[in-house]
């Protein structure tokens, strides 16, 4: 299908540049039949030095049956050989002009929105470090998805928004890895330069302000849920699926003004897909929260992955992108290709024939 509207133009992407074409040869035309037509007119005698007159007439120098026949058959191959050159010119303006063809094609990636959303707070922050190396390589085995990240304690700040860009995603995941190794133990924390230590805080600015609250998930997931353009707009819900990689411990303190459950309602409500990633320590994975953490995720239909279930970071996404994070959309794109096939066969035909016809008349 694809060969056969390569072949046959159905529209022009230049069109006035063929009627520009079209009239620089109507121009010439009418200046060759003007030039013809003056050479048809020319005077058939001219004066000798005596003053008699020396009269040419071709009809009765062709009055033989040979030559007769003979300019018969150049006259018919110079129509011939005239109208084969017109076409050719007519065909390589329509050329210049690039006739194309709308050819539709199934997409063959993923129409998906995935926020990377990470709990940042004191409890979680030690595990942290783990989580982007699980996302850095979810980034890896992703095609066509636009990725963003979101980092909470009690309030919620933007790391980068949605972007397709993998240099920025693998850039700014590669910088948080690094951040976050001199996070993880109290060692690594002493051992911390001054300049090393502001990076830090620099990162984590803006998940701290509210006082006497941390680890905030409801309101940390719901910032989540922001950032995605198919809480607002049905179209984006029609045209792209979305996704939230959730990584918390469950551990909340403060008044929220969600609770995880509410959040996860309007992500629901959004179609958009929670995946949750549980952090801590091998005591708290049956814990309470753990346990209420993996009820309320997998009750709205997301993927519940215990890191300490995982001996690698392999697993950790094998786990997460067993469930392909979501629902994947496939639309149909429509592409505008050239389609000069039809037109190339006239051309070449139409000038083979004036170069064979010019041959025959010159012998």
């Amino acid at each position: 299908m694809s060969t056969l509207s390569s072949f046959l133009p159905t529209r022009f992407t230049w069109p006035w540049v063929a009627l520009v074409v079209a009239a620089v040869l109507f121009i010439a035309l009418v200046v060759l039949a003007y030039v013809t037509y003056r050479a048809k007119n020319r005077p058939t005698s001219e004066e000798t030095a005596d003053g008699t007159a020396t009269v040419y007439d071709l009809e009765r120098d062709f009055q033989t049956d040979t030559a007769s026949r003979r300019m018969r058959t150049y006259r018919r191959l110079g129509r011939i050989a005239t109208g084969s050159l017109a076409v050719s010119l007519c065909a390589g303006a329509v050329l210049i002009a690039r006739p194309s063809t709308i050819n539709p094609q199934p997409s063959s990636t993923a129409s998906r929105d995935i926020i990377l959303c990470l709990d940042v707070s004191g409890s979680a922050l030690a595990y942290d470090r783990q989580i982007i190396a699980a996302y850095s390589q979810l980034a890896q085995n992703l095609q066509g998805e636009r990725i963003g990240m979101s980092i909470f304690n009690s309030t919620s700040k933007t790391v980068f928004p949605l972007t397709d860009d993998s240099s920025v995603i693998t850039n700014q995941l590669n910088y948080a890895y690094t951040l976050l190794s001199r996070v993880q133990t109290q060692e690594s924390i002493d051992k911390m330069t001054d300049q090393e230590y502001q990076e830090v805080n620099d990162w984590l600015a803006g998940t701290q302000n509210v006082e006497n609250s941390t680890s905030l998930i409801g309101d940390g997931l719901v910032s989540c849920t922001m950032m995605l353009p198919q809480l607002e707009s049905r179209d984006a819900q029609n045209s792209r699926s979305a996704s939230i990689i959730l990584a918390t411990d469950n551990v909340p303190s403060g008044k929220q003004t969600f609770t995880l459950n509410e959040a996860l309602d309007i992500a629901r409500n959004a179609k958009i897909n929670v995946d949750a990633l549980y952090v801590g320590t091998d005591q708290t994975s049956s814990s309470e929260a753990a346990v209420d953490m993996r009820e309320s995720i997998t009750s709205h239909g997301g993927t519940y992955v215990d890191l300490n279930a995982n001996d690698t970071v392999e697993d950790i996404v094998r786990d997460i992108t067993s469930t392909k994070s979501g629902p994947q959309l496939h639309d149909e794109t429509s592409n505008l290709i050239d389609a000069p096939g039809l037109i190339l066969l006239v051309l070449a035909l139409s000038f083979l024939a004036f170069i064979l016809t010019a041959g025959r008349m010159r012998r």
